[in-house]
């Protein structure tokens, strides 16, 4: 799907004005598909975009490449990519499936959790996932020196999300992810499944700078990286330091859902 080349004139390369999404393929079965593609959907419907195929369509080409690409496990983006600069109410655009490895985590992020280092800022249409990474990258660099896993955003007192995760927190026994102003990550709206399945009812709401520092437990959700626990924040411990039982048993039900497909 696509001709594999944006031209030059497109507002994806004058402008970074496309839509796009990611998904993972394990052991030849996407992993979530119809989440992913629902929000690809949702996204293009935003940005005023469309592409020739259904939904699907798509679903059924990603079934496909999964099950016959040169590896079992990969990563495959999707992109809806604007023909041209054009100035029309809705812009008829290219669609674009790449594969790409999947980025590996140490272990131990997993066994003993992450740092998130925080930047005040806060993305234009959030619930849209753009191409637009501006912020991100540019941070990347001093993410890196202090040895952080991502940039965490918060703007006005309140936390928002990272640069690729939703984040949530266990404060005094109540779960707690921003609502509002985020982008609904697919991996997100597995763990909000987990969690009322073991019976805690999680709160989506605003979510303060403040709260977060006093939380029991945080981690952050990504396709890429599934559960992951938060153990400090720009230097500073997150209670006792060490990954918390609840963010473990998450850990364990949402791995279990990938191998469920």
């Amino acid at each position: 799907m696509g001709s594999g080349y944006v031209p030059v004139q497109s507002i994806a390369m004058n402008r970074g004005y496309a839509a796009f999404d990611f998904l993972k393929v394990v052991d030849r079965r996407p992993v979530f598909a119809e989440r992913h593609v629902q929000r690809f959907y949702r996204t293009m419907s935003m940005l005023r975009l469309v592409i020739p195929q259904e939904e699907q369509g798509v679903l059924s080409w990603i079934a496909q490449r999964a099950a016959e690409g040169e590896q079992a496990t990969f990563g495959l983006k999707l992109f809806a990519v604007p023909a041209a600069s054009v100035e029309a109410e809705v812009m008829e655009s290219e669609l674009h499936v790449v594969p790409v490895p999947l980025p590996a985590y140490p272990e131990r992020l997993y066994t003993h959790g992450g740092t998130l280092l925080t930047f005040e800022y806060q993305r234009f249409l959030p619930e849209a996932k753009s191409t637009h990474y501006l912020p991100s990258i540019y941070w990347e660099p001093e993410v890196r020196r202090q040895g952080a896993l991502e940039p965490l955003f918060h703007f006005a007192g309140n936390a928002l999300e990272t640069s690729r995760s939703n984040i949530f927190a266990c404060i005094d026994g109540q779960v707690v992810t921003p609502g509002t102003g985020v982008l609904h990550g697919v991996t997100r709206s597995v763990v909000l499944e987990e969690l009322r399945r073991a019976g805690i009812a999680p709160e989506e709401r605003t979510l303060s700078m403040r709260e977060l520092a006093m939380a029991q437990e945080v981690w952050v959700t990504s396709t890429t990286k599934g559960v992951a626990p938060i153990t400090r924040i720009d230097g500073q411990r997150i209670s006792d330091g060490q990954v918390g039982p609840l963010c473990r048993q998450l850990m364990q039900a949402y791995a279990e859902r990938v191998r469920q497909g």
